[in-house]
């Protein structure tokens, strides 16, 4: 996978950690090593923007398999929901970068935010 400016821990997962860039929550069943499935206590653990976002390369957005995120976190967010919110989070944020001529790394997340909540996406803001 491509490292991203910030890469999801399993730990994160397992705390359900909260970010204030998060463009896209997955709350599905996280595998352990022991082969076993990992239920969350909690709501699920966000996708921050800067798992999107690739540390050594300009102008890209990452999503499906190649955002930033460890083994654990990666198994969760690969499935159908989390997938989709990452994909719509991409998306807008490329359209957002492309609209404003500035790279997606300088992009205000809060305008990402906006735009995705307007368009119904569930991110768990401000609690």
């Amino acid at each position: 996978r491509i490292l991203g400016e910030y890469t999801v821990t399993e730990q994160d997962a397992i705390d359900g950690t909260r970010f204030p860039d998060v463009v896209a929550i997955s709350s599905n069943p996280m595998p352990s090593y022991r082969g076993q499935r990992f239920f969350f206590s909690h709501e699920g653990f966000d996708i921050p923007y800067r798992s999107l976002v690739p540390k050594k390369v300009e102008g890209l957005v990452l999503t499906g398999r190649c955002i930033s995120c460890e083994q654990g976190p990666f198994q969760s967010a690969r499935s159908m929901a989390p997938a989709m919110a990452v994909g719509h989070a991409s998306g807008c944020a490329a359209a957002l970068a492309a609209k404003g001529n500035l790279p997606p790394r300088k992009l205000d997340v809060t305008v990402l935010q906006k735009l995705l909540v307007s368009q119904k996406a569930e991110l768990r803001m401000n609690g």
